[in-house]
């Protein structure tokens, strides 16, 4: 009998940023992975004619939209060791200083994968990123009939983002 795929499991990850978060204490609840947006080039209008009046179309790629961008939640903690903390404290890094940062961006860049695991925990998928930087931070809202724990929102934007596995 042939084997089954394993499916991968949106559960099964782990988002891994060299300097920031390593190792089994980094703990993200969630990551979305970016879209790859092409940019196009022609497409229905011409291009331009050639003797006769015959109009000449072409489509043609013209790589992508931007720079990639990558979601990515934690729950908040105080813990100087928490996911949480070391992802404040380099989005601080990160922040102009004319927004209270220490406007460092370009020297805090970082590298970093998402790997997906299969149901026997075997790395299956892998997204590697680089030369990336927390350009945004939202904190959820805090409210006395809240029953869930508060999380912090960061979104990465990074220069280079490809499935490698």
């Amino acid at each position: 009998m042939a084997d089954l795929n394993k499916p991968l499991a949106p559960s099964s990850f782990y988002l891994e940023i060299k300097g920031i978060a390593e190792g089994e204490e980094s703990i993200f609840k969630s990551v979305s992975l970016p879209q790859y947006k092409p940019k196009v080039q022609g497409g229905q209008k011409a291009i331009g004619t050639t003797k006769g009046g015959k109009s000449i179309m072409q489509v043609n790629s013209a790589g992508f939209e931007g720079l990639f961008t990558i979601d990515c939640v934690c729950i908040a903690s105080g813990d100087s060791k928490s996911t949480s903390v070391k992802m404040y404290k380099w989005f601080e890094e990160c922040l102009p200083a004319s927004n209270g940062g220490k406007g460092k961006w370009r020297s805090n860049t970082k590298e970093g994968a998402i790997t997906a695991y299969d149901s026997d925990g075997k790395e299956i998928a892998r997204w590697d990123f680089l030369e990336a930087w927390p350009s945004k931070y939202k904190c959820a809202d805090l409210d006395v009939t809240a029953d869930a724990y508060i999380e912090e929102t960061y979104t990465l934007t990074c220069e280079k983002f490809n499935r490698t596995k």
